[in-house]
């Protein structure tokens, strides 16, 4: 072999080798890549949102369920996150509708959801919920059939309860759909939910699914079949209702290892009725039928003021805890937080059907100042000093049958210091008068209608005033500027 041809091996042999070496490379670099993309996707995986519902991933929940950045990212302020009331109904199953419960129409800027028997009410830009149940006609605040407490009379003539929530954030409506945070969904929709941001997981516990972690962590768990659903969302917080027994009912944690063998409340209640928006249960004791308040510290699960009273029915009837219904034998009067009596227990009926009126916060007093009562089947006002403004002698308080707008039972601010009240004085030709809530004086009789309109965003009140009583030809005023 030559010089000649011993070098064309070598550089046959060097550009083989080079050949191999560039495979060898770029098939390292192929599996680097493939590494970081496999790598990557991971990540990208791990970080795609997840929708845990009572332990168990939901791959059909909508990616729009919580509110995100012009990013796509989840916002979160203030470390808040924002859920859609609507996608959050269709996750459920729950039935979602346009406008509040009071309102009619279809007012996007509105919602409700309807989860078994409550109705809770959303509205862009407050910071204000409330909620309807609706009763049964048979049914009865709690466990017992001889239930003392349950203000019968009372509540099946209104046949609503209301629950009203104070949140830290307003409402939110963007591109046409609401937005609340979690802890306000919490609240409506009567479930259980967090939101871990590291794993960008929502989890979802229904009050069924808490239901039975309750029945495992606690042998004295009583089953909600036997209780109120108003009860049941005592879960939420991480308590129960259990029993002992003798069939007497308590409350207790099924959540916390150092609670597990003590009690929130004790087992001696016949009847236990839960309001989540004031944290209290109101109590019957089994043993001499006694009512009573139980106020909750709900994030540490205990008891923080035992209100008793010598009354077989009491219920708190303002968010300050101030004022009190109360029953015996079938009459009603109202005292304050120190036991003493506002109004004697006396009277028939206390207070106004709330679902008949929009916007009020208390269907018992009144703009904060006046009680409507109902003695020997006619309707007066007192004051919430005790002071009778009006003698009971009226067949009706409040035009609750308005047809040219909302419903009206008082009117504030008609003039500088006068505060207006409606009552029905002739119940045959369906006629109302016009009263100053103050001093009893009459304002305006003859008036078939007393109605409120929002006009402009602005509440302005009208009357429908007889002005011929042959032919009964009404004159529509408005309240203040005309009257």
């Amino acid at each position: 072999m030559t010089l000649v041809d011993e070098r064309d091996l070598r550089n046959e042999q060097e550009r083989k080798q080079k050949i191999v070496k560039t495979i060898i490379r770029t098939i390292i670099v192929l599996v680097l890549i493939i590494a970081v993309l496999l790598v990557y996707r991971m990540i990208a995986k791990k970080k795609e949102f997840k929708c845990v519902i009572d332990g168990k991933q939901n791959t059909a929940v909508s990616s729009n369920l919580l509110y995100k950045d012009s990013k796509g990212k989840v916002f979160i302020e203030n470390g808040k996150v924002f859920v859609s009331l609507r996608e959050l109904s269709n996750t459920l199953g729950y039935q979602f509708y346009n406008s509040e419960y009071k309102k009619k129409g279809e007012d996007k800027s509105k919602c409700q959801i309807q989860v078994n028997n409550i109705y809770t009410s959303y509205i862009a830009g407050s910071n204000k919920i409330y909620r309807a149940i609706v009763l049964n006609k048979d049914e009865g605040n709690n466990n017992s059939n001889n239930n003392q407490d349950d203000f019968q009379d009372i509540e099946e003539a209104k046949k609503v309860e209301f629950e009203y929530f104070t949140l830290e954030d307003n409402v939110r409506i963007e591109n046409g759909e609401l937005y609340a945070t979690i802890e306000a969904a919490q609240i409506g929709f009567d479930i259980a939910i967090q939101y871990d941001e590291k794993s960008n997981t929502l989890s979802i516990c229904t009050l069924d699914y808490l239901e039975n972690k309750a029945k495992e962590a606690r042998t004295d768990y009583a089953p909600s079949s036997e209780y109120s659903y108003k009860d049941k969302r005592l879960l939420k917080y991480g308590m129960v209702v259990v029993k002992d027994t003798q069939g007497n009912y308590g409350v207790a944690s099924y959540t916390r290892s150092d609670k597990s063998g003590t009690f929130i409340a004790s087992c001696k209640y016949s009847d236990i009725d839960f309001n989540e928006a004031n944290s209290t249960l109101s109590t019957i004791t089994n043993l001499d039928k006694k009512a009573g308040i139980l106020y909750l510290n709900m994030a540490e699960q205990s008891v923080e003021k035992n209100v008793t009273s010598e009354y077989q029915g009491i219920k708190e009837i303002t968010d300050d805890f101030s004022y009190f219904l109360v029953k015996q034998d079938g009459k009603y009067g109202i005292i304050n937080s120190e036991g003493k009596t506002v109004l004697p227990v006396a009277f028939e009926e206390i207070g106004v059907k709330e679902e008949e009126y929009s916007d009020l916060t208390c269907r018992y007093i009144l703009e904060d100042k006046y009680v409507p009562v109902k003695l020997n089947g006619k309707w007066g006002l007192y004051n919430i000093n005790g002071k009778k403004i009006i003698e009971p002698q009226y067949e009706e308080v409040g035009c609750n049958l308005a047809q040219s707008g909302d419903s009206v039972v008082i009117i504030p601010n008609i003039r500088e210091g006068i505060t207006g009240i409606v009552f029905m004085y002739n119940r045959a030709k369906a006629f109302y008068g016009l009263y100053n809530a103050d001093t009893g004086e009459r304002i305006a009789v003859s008036l078939t209608e007393v109605f409120k309109k929002v006009e402009n965003g602005e509440e302005n009140y009208y009357v429908n005033h007889i002005i011929d009583r042959l032919t009964s030809k009404a004159h529509t005023l408005n309240v203040r500027t005309e009257i």
